[in-house]
């Protein structure tokens, strides 16, 4: 997609963390409610909510709101429904174990047509041990909730998603999560955009104004207009939701969403990624591809990690005449088939890196989905119809799938060239066994039978750029100095 010369709304500069950007400096200023406990990484999300709470903040269009600090993530959940609900704006944050416990919350939101939505730092569940860091064992927990999924490679991309997401979830009356990863961009010192104030008056438009209902199944619910946030709970207009329902009833409700409800998510995303880069000149999508038009091998992956790989790929290209290139997964639900099929078609290696490891499953998470999307390609070849586009034989790539910073553990050049040299058949893993002997699985930045790692270790850090490595006992002192310092730094 075209950039615009020069947009309307490019923002207003700003240092600050992924978390500020996201709360401070989109949330509070567009809602009406916060609901939410503190966790690690996301609990500077609910206190910069708190304390715009606290001074008073009105939202961009004169609105008052209210934050509460609930006794746990799973009453935490359940209020912001219950608000949303109510026709307000509503927002959530949350990490880790409290996305884990407040996992039953999730299911009934869609059905009650909620539009708040839920931002995640990204975290590493307590799978044999307790970590705070980054993992992606969390949001890959709540897949299957009916939630829309949004995830971001950097703090500009998660603070531009959560006004996306806001948009498409009261189009779609829909739920959705906004993740960005803990610690590594919720923490992380660098210069933004802030969006202006009028642009998230023009974009998101009043809560309160009636807009026309944009699908049928609406239309049938709600008449030709309605509400831009319902409010499903209403006592001057009362509605039954959330009933139980037996044998007779409960499927219908079910399956129903697919077709009424789910199916014209993806639509209402692509548009409304295409109103906001026309707007402010920064460009996403369903997927966001670097360097792949004429890529052979490409890595695929979900947040920060994205950025290094970006980087190994310029490595690689300019340093070995590579041709790789690299994939960033904006939208993971719903899952953007018919997207990663046309960016995948033709390529020899797909490299599917991921912050988990599900050593009980075929694959990991995003792996699994990208393989029965090439599969319906395939069958859609075979069989001359399908609802992705066909992939014949010699269109199909063959897919490698291995982990890494799993609880932030170092994800290096070395990690990733290690991958690309293993994927392309001139590297083995450290049990002896090769991509020609058929494993396709590997583990990147430990010391494990099935680690890859390249010999050539260079520095991929701009010109002029000066890394330091901050140690301390328990991790408070070194995450708030290093905050600090980096906030300074971006001042001058």
């Amino acid at each position: 997609m075209m950039k615009p010369s020069s947009p309307k709304y490019p923002g207003v500069r700003v240092t600050c963390n992924g978390n500020t950007l996201v709360a401070k400096h989109v949330e509070s200023r567009i809602t009406e409610g916060g609901v939410f406990y503190p966790i690690t990484p996301s609990t500077e999300g609910g206190e910069l909510y708190q304390q715009s709470f606290a001074q008073g903040e009105l939202d961009v269009w004169g609105n008052q709101k209210i934050a509460i600090e609930t006794e746990g993530e799973h009453a935490a959940q359940g209020g912001a429904t219950a608000l949303a609900v109510t026709g307000r704006r509503v927002v959530n944050f949350t990490s880790g174990q409290g996305l884990a416990y407040a996992m039953e919350q999730y299911y009934h939101a869609p059905g009650k047509c909620s539009t708040m939505v839920l931002e995640v730092g990204a975290r590493a569940l307590t799978k044999h041990a307790l970590n705070v860091h980054c993992g992606h064992d969390d949001i890959y927990a709540a897949l299957d909730t009916g939630w829309t999924i949004l995830f971001a490679k950097d703090a500009q991309q998660a603070a531009d998603q959560a006004i996306i997401l806001r948009k498409v979830n009261e189009l779609a009356l829909n739920p959705g999560m906004n993740v960005q990863d803990g610690m590594l961009t919720t923490h992380s010192e660098r210069a933004w955009a802030m969006p202006e104030s009028e642009f998230l008056r023009e974009f998101l438009g009043d809560p309160r104004e009636e807009i026309e209902c944009p699908t049928e199944a609406q239309k049938e619910l709600f008449g030709p207009v309605r509400r831009r946030v319902p409010a499903m709970m209403d006592l001057k207009n009362p509605l039954l939701i959330g009933p139980v329902q037996n044998q007779e009833h409960h499927m219908n409700g079910v399956v129903a969403r697919r077709n009424n409800w789910n199916e014209p998510i993806l639509q209402f995303l692509e548009e409304t990624y295409a109103e906001f880069a026309e707007l402010t000149g920064r460009s996403y999508g369903l997927i966001d591809q670097y360097d792949c038009e004429d890529a052979d091998t490409v890595f695929v992956s979900l947040g920060c990690s994205a950025e290094n790989i970006e980087e190994a790929c310029d490595y690689l290209r300019e340093q070995r005449g590579a041709r790789a290139g690299s994939i960033h997964v904006n939208v993971i639900r719903p899952f953007p088939e018919t997207a990663i099929v046309e960016a995948l078609r033709g390529k020899k290696n797909v490299i599917i890196l991921e912050r988990t490891d599900e050593g009980m499953a075929g694959d990991n998470p995003l792996g699994r989905d990208i393989r029965v999307a090439l599969t319906k390609a395939a069958e859609a070849h075979r069989e001359g119809v399908g609802m992705v586009g066909a992939i014949s034989p010699d269109e199909m790539p063959r897919l490698f799938n291995g982990s890494y910073g799993i609880g932030s553990r170092d994800f290096r050049p070395e990690h990733i060239l290690g991958a690309y040299e293993f994927a392309t058949g001139t590297a083995a893993r450290k049990d002896g066994k090769t991509a020609a002997d058929g494993v396709n699985y590997f583990t990147l930045g430990v010391d494990h039978p099935y680690a890859v790692i390249s010999r050539d270790t260079p520095s991929l850090l701009p010109e002029g750029a000066i890394a330091a490595r901050f140690h301390s006992i328990g991790g408070w002192g070194m995450i708030t100095t290093g905050k600090n310092l980096g906030e300074i730094v971006g001042e001058f």
